[in-house]
C-alpha cells in the first residue's frame, strides 16, 4: 500500500496463471546466475547483482526497436507517481543499557557507549542491522547477528571504561572483533601503550580512520622516530597535508596579495639604490 503497488492473485498450485513473475526470476537466474552462483557473503552477492542488472538493463533490445529498458524507462519517468520515501521496514524496540554498555535484541548483545549504562535507548531492528538512537542522536549502529547469546562489540564505545583500565584491552572481546585497520594499528605502534591508543580511538570518532593511516604514513615517510598518538595529532590538525607523493599546491588570496607586496617592496629598494659615485 505503501508503494502503490498493485496486487494480482492466483490460485494455489497454479504456476500458470503467475507466469510472467516465474519467467522473471528463471530470467535472472539463467542471465545472471547460471556464471557464478557461489559468494563469500551476501553483500559479495548483491553487488555482483547489480553489476549484472545494470549491464542488461543499458542492453539493446531488438523488439524496441534497439533501446533498452533504461531508455523505455526514461520515456515513462515523466508520467510515473512522484518517489515517496524508503519505507522503513524496522522493528522498534526499547531496550535498557545494561552495566556492560549492552542491550539485548532476541538473546544477542550489541554495544552502545558506556555513558549510557542504565538508560534506555531506542533500537531499530532491521533484517541486516541494528541502529540504536539515544534523544534522537545516532550513537551506534551494528550489523545483525542470528543465533544465541552472540556478542557485536564495538571499541569506541568503551573509551570512558578503559581509559580507567587500560591494561584490559590486550584480553577483551572487543579486542577480538576489532576493525582489521584499527586492529592492525595497535598491533604495530601500541601493543605497550595502551593508554595512548585510547585516546587515538577518540581521534578516529572526529577525522576517521583513513586520516589516521594517512598521517602515520607520513610519520614513517619522515623517520623521526616512533609513532605516537600526539604525532598524529599534530599531522592530522594540517589541513591540506599531503597523502601521496604529489606536491601540494598552494593557491590562495593571502599568498598571491603578499607575493605582490613583497615583488613590489623589492623594487622600490632597486629604485632607491645609490650609485657608484655616492657610494664613494
Amino acid at each position: 500500500m505503501y508503494y502503490h503497488f498493485k496486487f494480482s492473485f492466483c490460485n494455489i498450485g497454479s504456476p500458470q496463471r503467475k507466469g510472467s513473475c516465474e519467467k522473471s526470476v528463471e530470467f535472472i537466474r539463467r542471465k545472471v546466475f547460471s556464471k557464478r552462483d557461489e559468494f563469500n557473503s551476501y553483500e559479495e552477492a548483491r553487488e555482483y547483482l547489480k553489476e549484472k542488472l545494470v549491464k542488461l538493463n543499458f542492453r539493446p533490445q531488438t523488439l524496441q526497436n534497439g533501446k533498452s529498458a533504461m531508455d523505455i524507462l526514461a520515456l515513462e519517468r515523466p508520467h510515473l507517481l512522484p518517489k515517496p520515501p524508503r519505507y522503513d521496514a524496522a522493528r522498534i524496540a526499547e531496550p535498557r543499557v545494561n552495566k556492560y554498555a549492552c542491550i539485548s535484541v532476541d538473546t544477542c548483545y550489541y554495544s552502545v557507549p558506556d555513558s549510557l549504562v542504565g538508560q534506555f535507548v531506542l533500537a531499530k531492528i532491521y533484517a541486516d542491522r541494528i541502529v540504536c538512537y539515544h534523544r534522537e542522536v545516532l550513537v551506534a549502529e551494528h550489523q545483525r547477528l542470528y543465533g544465541r547469546n552472540l556478542w557485536q562489540i564495538d571499541i569506541a564505545h568503551f573509551t570512558k571504561t578503559l581509559a580507567k583500565k587500560p591494561g584490559a584491552i590486550a584480553r577483551s572481546v572487543a579486542l577480538s572483533q576489532m576493525e582489521p585497520k584499527l586492529l592492525h594499528i595497535y598491533r604495530q605502534y601500541y601493543q605497550e601503550s595502551e593508554k595512548s591508543f585510547i585516546e587515538l580511538i577518540e581521534l578516529i570518532k572526529k577525522v576517521g580512520i583513513n586520516k589516521v593511516e594517512a598521517a602515520i604514513s607520513e610519520l614513517e615517510k619522515l623517520a623521526i622516530g616512533t609513532v605516537t598518538t600526539d604525532k598524529i595529532v599534530t599531522i592530522c590538525q594540517r589541513v591540506d597535508f599531503p597523502t601521496d607523493d604529489k606536491p601540494v599546491k598552494h593557491d590562495c588570496q593571502i599568498e598571491k596579495a603578499s607575493k605582490k607586496t613583497l615583488y613590489l617592496y623589492g623594487k622600490l629598494l632597486n629604485n632607491n639604490k645609490p650609485s657608484v659615485m655616492e657610494v664613494r
